[in-house]
């Protein structure tokens, strides 16, 4: 039981106080089937600087067998780990309407499924995280750099969870603010995924 409300005191989980939320129809308007996460954000709690309570530092190498953003933590350790103000984590996904008992829905042709991380940076990022991720993106899934709706970036590719053969991968940044997001699924058309980054852009950053 100690164990346990020392790990609470680490971080707190609590409603959205800021950007983190992007809306289905925004993301994927018209959808017929869809699901989506009730995003919530994790910011430090009351010993999350103490060392002997929290312990935690971000891998020295990025864990590429893993998925975005390869550092191996949960959101309860990548925060105090990270030194990061808050983090928020959703995914949006829609897929086509299926007859009978056709398994798994996620996976079939048709499906697209956004996943995504917000972390608001503490000042002069303590913890190194932006430099850890993009260490990691040109690593895990050898990104390069562009731009996404007039904000830096870095995209890359990796292997497909969803039956698509490969996934696109996208590292942003703006300001305090930095924004990791995976888009899947074999049923994006020509052009549909750069809109959908743009709408990550204007609804998270």
């Amino acid at each position: 039981m100690t164990h346990v409300v020392e790990a609470l005191r680490c971080i707190t989980r609590r409603p959205l106080t800021g950007k983190g939320r992007v809306p289905l129809e925004a993301l994927f308007p018209g959808a017929e089937s869809s699901d989506s996460s009730d995003p919530k954000e994790v910011v430090p709690g009351v010993d999350a600087t103490v060392r002997s309570k929290c312990p935690g530092e971000l891998p020295a190498e990025p864990l590429c067998d893993g998925l975005a953003p390869w550092t191996g933590l949960p959101s309860d350790e990548l925060v105090p780990a990270s030194g990061a103000l808050r983090l928020v984590e959703g995914y949006l996904v829609t897929m086509p309407k299926q007859a009978g008992n056709q398994a798994p829905p996620e996976s079939s042709a048709g499906t697209k499924e956004v996943s995504y991380g917000l972390v608001d940076l503490a000042a002069g990022d303590p913890g190194g995280l932006v430099d850890h991720l993009r260490v990691a993106f040109v690593a895990c899934a050898k990104a390069t750099p562009s731009t996404v709706a007039g904000v830096a970036a870095l995209v890359g590719t990796v292997p497909s969870e969803r039956g698509a053969g490969s996934a696109e991968v996208v590292l942003l940044r703006r300001g305090s603010s930095v924004v990791w997001a995976t888009l899947d699924g074999s049923g994006w058309k020509a052009g549909e995924q750069q809109r959908a980054l743009a709408v990550l852009v204007a609804r998270l950053l």
